[in-house]
């Protein structure tokens, strides 16, 4: 199992998770990623807020870069379903 962090980078700011979880592969912890992208996007939307140019990073233990997904991404991906 690898430990992955998910950060998420908005308006320049980064607010850092600093606990993460373990997954059994990085295919497992994109899916989580994306669970969690789509459910603070419905959550911005809720709130009448702008989703602007965010994202998660996804990274493991080393601190590598292993995945960015965008907000935009997720949503036009939900709205071609």
């Amino acid at each position: 199992m690898t430990r992955y962090f998910f950060h998420i980078s908005q308006s320049g700011q980064t607010v850092l998770d600093h606990e993460g979880d373990e997954f059994a592969s990085l295919d497992d912890a994109r899916t989580n990623a994306v669970k969690a992208v789509r459910e603070l996007v419905a959550a911005k939307i809720k709130s009448g807020l702008i989703i602007l140019n965010e994202h998660m990073e996804v990274r493991d233990e080393a601190d590598a870069l292993r995945l960015i997904i965008s907000f935009h991404e997720v949503i036009e991906g939900q709205l071609k379903r």
